[in-house]
């Protein structure tokens, strides 16, 4: 709950600042908001992908170090490219649309990502860190095998199942930034 009130009131204090500014942003500033958006979202894909890729090739391995590197090194795909990545689409992609002819609640496709976004960041904050830290614990060297530990096999079919949707979020946000649907709000 916490991690939605701090979301809503970022996204609420950048609208404000930039509906403080009287012109939107000229061609060139523009430009570079929407590059520092784009590493933002390539940030945010990559991570997601990569932790999709660590937690599948955990699941063909039977060695129980490799299976514990590989959710390892899945939170940090997590720390280091996904929580930045959706933190900084957020921040950027709001900027961008109270900064332009967009605005922020003047489109639906706008509205959409920035729900989407949102959406996104809680069930990441909510579930998958959860089945993160789960499946590192459960799968720590030296305790039961993981393989053999229903706690941890729940655990990583849930995170894969969480990144599979997390991936398809993300890939439907990608699509609404391109075909931009639903117009204009009346």
């Amino acid at each position: 709950m916490m991690i939605l009130i701090v979301l809503i009131a970022l996204t609420a204090l950048l609208a404000f600042i930039g509906g403080r500014f009287s012109r939107p942003l000229s061609g060139r500033r523009r430009k570079g908001w929407r590059l520092f958006h784009w590493v933002f979202a390539i940030l945010y894909f990559s991570g997601v992908l990569g932790a999709l890729l660590l937690v599948a090739a955990a699941a063909r391995t039977g060695d129980g170090a490799l299976i514990y590197a590989a959710h390892l090194f899945a939170k940090y795909c997590d720390w280091f490219l996904i929580i930045p990545g959706a933190f900084g689409s957020l921040i950027t992609g709001t900027w961008l649309a109270v900064r332009t002819h967009w605005g922020l609640l003047q489109y639906y496709w706008v509205i959409g990502k920035v729900a989407g976004n949102i959406g996104a960041i809680l069930f990441g904050s909510t579930y998958m860190r959860l089945w993160f830290d789960e499946t590192i614990t459960a799968s720590l060297p030296g305790g039961i095998h993981p393989l053999v530990n229903p706690h941890y096999l729940h655990n990583r079919e849930m995170l894969f199942w969480g990144t599979i949707l997390s991936l398809v979020i993300l890939t439907s946000l990608l699509v609404l930034s391109v075909v931009k649907p639903g117009g204009k709000r009346a």
